[in-house]
């Protein structure tokens, strides 16, 4: 399932680190339990295996010109270290395990924007968010535990785009807090959402250079999907009772993505653009009516 024709070499599977982080510094310290460590039971090793076997695929993908992928590149104008994938891939992977076999809703956006899963690894999540630096959402929302930075402290500051806050505190985006403060508007646990796109990269203006975003293309969408059918089977497997959970598209990409799919989900607004306050409230209603 390759974008395109570049048939590069897959990249080596994923990495694990002793005492410290891969990045060179400490490794962050394990939260208590109240804040949800990492499981190491059975299941959890069963699931940490999945989640690692569709993110190795998700990094084998080759992408390259004006459409990135996170979990197998780096631009060390931007990013802190060639390793910088590597963290990538382990954010995604404890994510996603985390909410294997309990999640009960599966929201899926468009594409990965430059401001949040194109550092952090996990869609609809800032870094900000990962390392603690968030206002209003905490760092234990993703996988129970602080996350690592990707970003280069001393990036370029680009006007409008990146300055130093995103230097100091890593970059934050607007999606990513409105999509957080719904599920907690909804009264829904992090475990009960897991968060995917039907363009599973970040596509960048080539004119703009990588700290930007455009809509993704026609082509990126079909090719795409077959991403996506393989994680909604993922979820659809480790799904509880055998009720499979429900799927909501966030916009009109995903929503016509989903349907070339076949696959019945509910459908909202995009919270970009200034549809915050109408994203918030046709969450709010979709959990309300679903979960009666």
């Amino acid at each position: 399932m390759p974008y395109g024709s570049d048939a590069r070499r897959k990249p080596p599977g994923f990495f694990s680190s002793q005492g410290r982080g891969i990045l060179g510094t400490e490794s962050p310290k394990p939260l208590p339990q109240t804040t949800g460590e990492i499981d190491v039971s059975d299941r959890s090793t069963a699931a940490l295996a999945e989640a690692a076997r569709f993110v190795r695929e998700l990094a084998a993908i080759p992408t390259g010109g004006d459409l990135f992928n996170p979990w197998r590149e780096s631009d060390l104008v931007w990013d802190r270290s060639r390793l910088a994938p590597c963290v990538r891939r382990l954010h995604l992977t404890y994510y996603l395990a985390r909410r294997l076999g309990r999640v009960r809703w599966v929201w899926i956006g468009e594409a990965l924007g430059y401001r949040g899963a194109r550092f952090s690894g996990v869609p609809f999540t800032s870094e900000r968010i990962l390392l603690g630096l968030h206002p209003e959402i905490p760092a234990e929302v993703a996988f129970g535990r602080r996350g690592v930075r990707t970003s280069r402290p001393d990036h370029p500051i680009l006007a409008g785009r990146t300055s130093e806050a995103t230097r100091l505190y890593g970059f934050a985006e607007v999606s990513a807090t409105l999509v957080w403060r719904a599920v907690r508007a909804a009264g829904l646990a992090p475990e009960d959402v897991v968060f995917f796109s039907v363009v599973p990269f970040h596509p960048l203006d080539s004119k703009r250079g990588p700290m930007s975003n455009r809509p993704p293309r026609r082509r990126e969408v079909r090719e795409g999907l077959e991403v996506l059918s393989e994680f909604l089977g993922i979820f659809r497997r480790w799904s509880r009772e055998g009720a499979f959970p429900r799927v909501v598209a966030v916009g009109n990409v995903a929503h016509e993505g989903l349907e070339a799919l076949g696959i019945s989900h509910l459908k909202v607004v995009h919270p970009a653009q200034g549809h915050g306050s109408r994203f918030l409230a046709e969450i709010r209603r979709a959990v309300l009516t679903e979960e009666r």
